[in-house]
């Protein structure tokens, strides 16, 4: 395999959780992306619902056909245009560096001279992907006419093999790994799921109308951040706490703070810890 010239931090914890609280003051925050900044750029892109960081400090988003870093000096495009005739759906950065890319009913992965190649197929399009540790994960997220089982597949032995961790009927709509405990949510729901006994247990709900599109942890503080496409919430001391009522996004934490993209309106802020924490 080819590794991407950068690494990314993915940081992440368990918890079980009980109470609630309410953080009603609004918190300050750093805009790194929106629509104005955007078309001061002059970029005209819809992004996907990916995001991850570089070790430089840069973050690495995507549009349908070319990725894209974003730093201090702006947004800037990254290897070489996606050639393929499917669109980049989801991707990843492994452990050890590779940049994984899911389109249609493959995986791909960034290889020498910044262009891709194919490396797997995978069970269905439009599939989500995670990855820490030497292991990679897919899972259908997307909500399709007839179909009634959405999993949870490891990918093992050089992507060779495929094994279902977990069935259910409805879409899976954000995973991450710990060890060999995976936490992943469905509709409103957050469960955890043991890899290899495969002991599935529900850690916590929301209200029905409050789909969970994103979860990660903040071990340092022993906090869980998760959200909908409207909020954002902590668990933290056995209490669930609203952390920003205004909007929620994709989350991803780099050990200075929490970022929070919302790809719908080309939207990233990140809450420093002094803030979060205060």
């Amino acid at each position: 395999m080819i590794k991407m010239k950068h690494t990314i931090i993915i940081i992440l914890i368990c918890c079980s959780f009980v109470g609630y609280s309410q953080n009603t003051n609004p918190i300050e925050m750093d805009i790194f992306l929106d629509k104005k900044s955007l078309k001061e750029l002059s970029v005209k892109k819809k992004f996907i619902n990916s995001i991850e960081y570089t070790p430089e400090g840069f973050l690495l988003l995507s549009s349908p056909n070319q990725f894209y870093f974003l730093g201090i000096g702006g947004l800037a495009p990254a290897f070489e245009k996606w050639s393929n005739k499917n669109s980049i759906e989801s991707f990843t950065i492994t452990s050890d560096s590779i940049l994984v890319i899911t389109s249609k009913n493959a995986l791909y992965q960034l290889g020498s001279g910044d262009s891709f190649v194919k490396i797997s197929n995978i069970p269905d399009s439009d599939m989500g992907i995670t990855s820490k540790y030497d292991r990679l994960y897919v899972y259908d997220r997307k909500l399709k006419k007839g179909k009634k089982n959405y999993s949870i597949y490891q990918l093992s032995g050089g992507v060779r093999t495929i094994i279902p961790l977990v069935t259910i009927g409805t879409p899976i709509l954000s995973v991450f790994e710990r060890a060999s405990i995976l936490i992943f949510s469905t509709k409103n729901k957050i469960f955890s799921i043991d890899a290899k006994t495969k002991k599935m247990i529900e850690i916590l709900s929301l209200p029905k109308k409050d789909d969970i599109v994103s979860i990660v942890g903040d071990p340092v503080h022993q906090a869980l951040y998760f959200s909908t496409k409207k909020a954002v919430y902590r668990v933290r001391d056995n209490q669930i706490e609203l952390v920003n009522k205004e909007f929620g996004g994709i989350l991803r934490y780099d050990g200075e703070g929490l970022l929070v993209f919302n790809p719908d309106e080309s939207f990233i802020v990140r809450f420093r810890n002094n803030v979060l924490y205060e």
